[in-house]
């Protein structure tokens, strides 16, 4: 009974804060910028769309910390408890896409599948390349172990109904599930922060790469396989790891393909994300990565790759080492911690964070991450084929390059939004050079022999409508310039500037297409925000046609009126989730007593409607107080922490 009671829960009942890295994704990203990535497993049969979704449900409860879904405070974003069963799906579109925080039952990952692969693309704020991969192998093994109960060995009839019902968790183990829940969702920056002197991430801008982007939302996938073992030894004879030979080959891929052979202005960089868990203890699935930047320096031509692989090796053995991995984490923890930062409040900081992440971004031309050798029981082995690790990519950060390792193979897969192939096609030529190549696949974005129909080829609808939207807004552009400079030619004649009306107008359409068309937001937000406009237009009307006073005495505390009544009627009929609106709450409530103040300054002559509005919404707001009592006071500490 104690767990059928648990599982009702109030959607939303417990919270959590981001990790020192989960903030800044959280902050800087975007549809354009998604910071998603994928791990997929490929086995040796179809995937069973009804046995992926058992394996799901049974591998979740294991991974509570990945059980939220991601919400907006005043000062910084925090996850919250997320009660919804999320789906599996066929996959149809491009990868890595922009994960819709209102979408997939609010989780911030989507688990799919398409042939005999299965995929789980995350959400970097919810966790790092590592945390995701020991959610998928779980995943796989649960599937694999149900996939034919009757065919495994020594399964009677009552193992096979074990399998199918899932036995109950008795009091003391769900306590000790929960305890261990805390752990793995754990702040480790926090845990290992030590104040201390450090350096900033710095650098000089490197060389970008260039071209013929992809349309938003596509991305370009090429794959290559190379013997593990022939690998090694190669890496074994130039006396390097294999992510040292992989750091030192995409350099001198840059340098060859698109410098002539020689860098110029610019160096040619690599970020690396290093894993910290290999450095400091910790098992959390929460994000525990640091990035450094490995390049090869401008105004230099390299006489061979030796050279490149020399000077990668020395970078490395030098940055990643605990002590400067400590730095950058008390570097990154530090700026968290400034007083300045932790009040800005979340609108203002995630636009300067943005700006500052993506000159940071300038400071590397490609990324490389390495997740190692993937290892998976011994029962199992033979009915998975690969693993695959993916990175989104976007145009301000191209081309990356993920790595795992499986069995007796490696494999080394490029995410491009470019559509020039010449780096990938000489990145692996090399390698097949060295005799440790033994294939290639793609998914066919970029026309190419190696597209092997392993990827769903994504409708040609995708996308139109968002692809139509620069054209939509210039043309609303142009129409505002034509109406301003008509207006400003028969000012003399007419004495009114009467296209200030119809650019209200356009920007009030242009604004409702953003951001209540075409995102899918919060209804109450969609509804204030709609408000807010249109009390914009009609405010200016009112001082165009001479000021009469009807837009502060009747249109402004009606529409207020409206908002107050609308977000009412949604925490009533969405009692479980009356989280969601309780901020939108607190800002018309404060948005009501505007109107006052204004009643004070003689702009509102008949201040009925505006005395109803504020008392109407203060009667709701302490309703929603009294009602809540312990609730309100939860919601307010999660809303505005620190």
């Amino acid at each position: 009974m104690r767990r059928h009671r648990e599982r009702k829960q109030i959607q939303g009942a417990g919270w959590r804060r981001l990790d020192n890295t989960g903030k800044l994704f959280a902050m800087v990203t975007g549809e354009d910028l998604s910071n998603v990535f994928r791990v997929s497993a490929v086995l040796d049969r179809e995937i069973s769309p009804e046995g992926l979704q058992r394996a799901l449900m049974r591998t979740l409860p294991e991974f509570e910390v990945f059980r939220v879904r991601l919400r907006r405070g005043f000062f910084w974003y925090y996850f919250e408890t997320n009660t919804r069963e999320p789906s599996v799906e066929q996959e149809t579109a491009f990868l890595c896409k922009y994960i819709e925080p209102q979408g997939n039952q609010m989780y911030p990952f989507r688990v799919s599948y398409f042939g005999t692969r299965i995929n789980f693309e995350v959400f970097h704020a919810l966790t790092d390349g590592m945390g995701a991969m020991n959610f998928l192998k779980r995943l796989v093994e649960i599937y694999l172990e149900e996939d034919v109960p009757g065919e495994k060995p020594g399964a009677g009839p009552e193992q096979s109904r074990t399998a199918e019902c899932p036995r109950s968790i008795s009091r003391d183990e769900m306590c000790t599930v929960k305890e261990k829940a805390r752990g793995r969702a754990s702040d480790s920056y926090l845990l290992h922060y030590r104040k201390r002197e450090h350096r900033g991430y710095g650098g000089r801008s490197a060389f970008q790469l260039r071209g013929k982007w992809l349309p938003l939302g596509q991305t370009a996938v090429y794959h290559g396989y190379v013997d593990l073992n022939r690998f090694k030894t190669l890496c074994r004879h130039e006396g390097v790891s294999m992510t040292k030979y992989l750091a030192a080959l995409l350099l001198w891929s840059v340098i060859q393909v698109y410098l002539e052979g020689r860098t110029k202005r610019e160096p040619v960089a690599v970020n690396l994300p290093i894993n910290l868990r290999a450095f400091f203890e910790s098992d959390t699935l929460a994000n525990f990565f640091a990035v450094t930047n490995i390049s090869f320096p401008e105004e230099r031509q390299p006489e061979n790759f030796n050279e490149v692989l020399s000077e990668v090796s020395r970078q490395m053995d030098e940055k990643i080492v605990r002590e400067r991995l400590e730095e950058t984490i008390s570097y990154n923890v530090s700026r968290e911690k400034k007083w300045y930062v932790r009040i800005t409040p979340l609108a203002l900081k995630t636009r300067i964070t943005r700006l500052i992440f993506l000159r940071n971004t300038r400071a590397y031309t490609l990324t490389l991450s390495n997740l190692g050798a993937v290892e998976m029981k011994e029962g199992l082995r033979d009915s998975i084929r690969d693993f695959h690790v993916i990175i989104g990519v976007s145009k301000k950060q191209p081309v990356k390059c993920g790595v795992a390792a499986f069995g007796d193979k490696v494999d080394i897969t490029f995410s491009s939004a470019s559509q020039d192939r010449r780096l990938q096609d000489y990145f692996y030529g090399w390698l097949d050079e060295q005799g440790v190549l033994t294939g290639r696949e793609e998914n066919g974005v970029v026309a190419s022999p190696y597209a092997r129909g392993n990827y769903p080829e994504a409708a040609a609808e995708t996308g139109r409508i968002r692809k139509m939207m620069p054209w939509f807004y210039g043309t609303l552009f142009i129409i505002a310039a034509v109406t301003g400079i008509a207006n400003a030619a028969t000012y003399r004649w007419l004495g009114r500037w009467w296209s200030v009306i119809t650019i209200a107008g356009i920007a009030y359409a242009a604004m409702t297409v953003r951001f209540s068309l075409l995102r899918n937001s919060n209804l109450a937000g969609k509804i204030f925000r709609q408000s807010l406009g249109a009390i914009a237009v009609l405010v200016l009307i009112d001082w165009n046609l001479g000021y009469e006073g009807w837009a502060f005495n009747y249109a402004v505390p009606s529409l207020l009126l409206f908002d107050v009544a609308a977000v009412g009627g949604l925490m009533t009929v969405n009692r479980l989730n009356w989280q969601s609106y309780f901020m939108y709450q607190i800002v018309i409530t404060i948005f009501c007593l505007i109107p006052l103040a204004l009643w004070g300054a003689g702009l509102v002559t008949r201040p009925f409607l505006s005395l109803l509005t504020a008392g109407a919404a203060l009667i709701l707001l302490c309703t929603t107080v009294l009602a809540g009592s312990r609730s309100v006071l939860r919601e307010l500490r999660r809303r505005f922490h620190l």
